[in-house]
């Protein structure tokens, strides 16, 4: 496994005015699904328009030529069936990366899940909503510029990364791949970073995938300090080489949530959300980067923006989670790249109540930010 020297940051990050709302659930939401429930990720179709999914298991799109002028699409691009079967992870799934050459064609990473709870099937390891879930990460293909997506093999032969032992009810937070970032071009090949959870928390991980050259019917994984198969695309769906990856980044790193190249100094940057103890010792929440010239050293992560997170029980008024980084002027299809400036979008949770009911309803809000060599 690579050992981690923190690399020199060469970028500022800054805040340069106040957040804009692009969706709110209360106005805008097509029924009571749809809310955003990931973090935004976006491509642009053959017909110049962006293509923005913040998707809840109902995979719905926004569509405009920039992140100012978004459309909400209320139609369905993608849906799990809803299977009981925990094998097939076909219950519900999260659109959560995409790659396209010409806007047509688009290659997608989703998160698919079991939910026990759904099915009636009994959780002997923990009471709660979210025990025993089964996670891994499938691959979707779109031949419509995104206006509908299928699953890549049948199920289970659509995941690329499926969780690495089989269910069982006795196991509270099972290994699995929980989350992938955008995916990210550099020297001709594609990369993303997805979060690996493991039953002992303290070896779940981010982890490095890339498709060589391109070509995303064939993956590869940073495993025992080199780069190794991970799963190739046959004519009967996946077949996957392993599923071990290194740790990438400090430990106690947590989810890498979104990923950007600045061309310009040849820096990656990552954002996620974290709390930690700041120089002073005073508490710190918010969304954090992190910074790279290769993808596997990375800097100590840096605040960007001071926000209550969800979870925070002692923080009042609204919360945030998922965020993302998107430069709606890159030249790259997949908005892999950034320049000058780019937006922090993330989901805002907003507490509402309602004789005497107290409902959480969501926003994706967009923050500007300007990036300093």
């Amino acid at each position: 496994m690579p050992t981690f020297a923190p690399a020199a940051l060469a970028l500022d990050l800054v805040v340069a005015g106040p957040e804009r709302l692009i969706f709110d659930q209360r106005t805008q939401a097509c029924d009571a699904s749809d809310l955003p429930d990931a973090p935004a990720r976006a491509f642009r179709d053959a017909q110049g328009q962006m293509v923005l999914f913040a998707p809840n298991f109902r995979n719905r799109a926004f569509v405009g030529p920039d992140i100012d002028h978004l459309a909400r699409d209320c139609a369905v691009r993608f849906a799990a069936k809803g299977k009981a079967n925990p094998q097939l992870l076909d219950d519900r799934t999260w659109l959560h990366a995409f790659h396209t050459r010409d806007g047509v064609n688009v290659f997608a990473l989703a998160s698919a899940s079991f939910i026990p709870y759904r099915h009636g099937t009994v959780c002997a390891a923990g009471p709660a909503r979210t025990d025993c879930w089964r996670n891994g990460l499938v691959a979707l293909v779109s031949h419509d510029g995104g206006r509908s997506f299928t699953n890549s093999a049948p199920p289970p032969k659509h995941a690329l990364m499926p969780p690495p032992e089989a269910y069982s009810a006795q196991v509270k937070n099972p290994a699995g791949f929980i989350s992938a970032t955008n995916i990210v071009p550099f020297k001709g090949d594609l990369y993303s970073i997805v979060w690996r959870r493991d039953a002992n928390a303290r070896q779940s991980r981010n982890c490095l995938v890339r498709a060589r050259g391109g070509n995303t019917d064939h993956w590869e994984v940073l495993t025992n300090g080199g780069f190794a198969a991970l799963a190739d695309r046959m004519a009967d769906g996946w077949h996957v080489r392993t599923t071990d990856c290194d740790r990438i980044g400090p430990r106690g790193l947590p989810a890498i949530r979104g990923l950007v190249l600045h061309p310009a100094t040849g820096t990656f940057v990552a954002v996620f959300q974290h709390r930690r103890r700041g120089p002073d010792g005073t508490a710190e929440a918010g969304f954090f980067t992190v910074q790279s010239q290769d993808l596997i050293s990375w800097s100590q992560p840096r605040l960007l923006l001071p926000v209550a997170l969800r979870g925070d029980r002692e923080a009042e008024g609204a919360r945030a989670g998922y965020p993302s980084l998107i430069d709606d002027t890159s030249a790259d299809r997949d908005f892999g790249t950034v320049g000058e400036t780019a937006d922090l979008l993330f989901v805002r949770f907003l507490t509402q109540t309602n004789g005497g009911r107290v409902r959480t309803l969501r926003a994706l809000v967009a923050v500007p930010l300007k990036l300093v060599p």
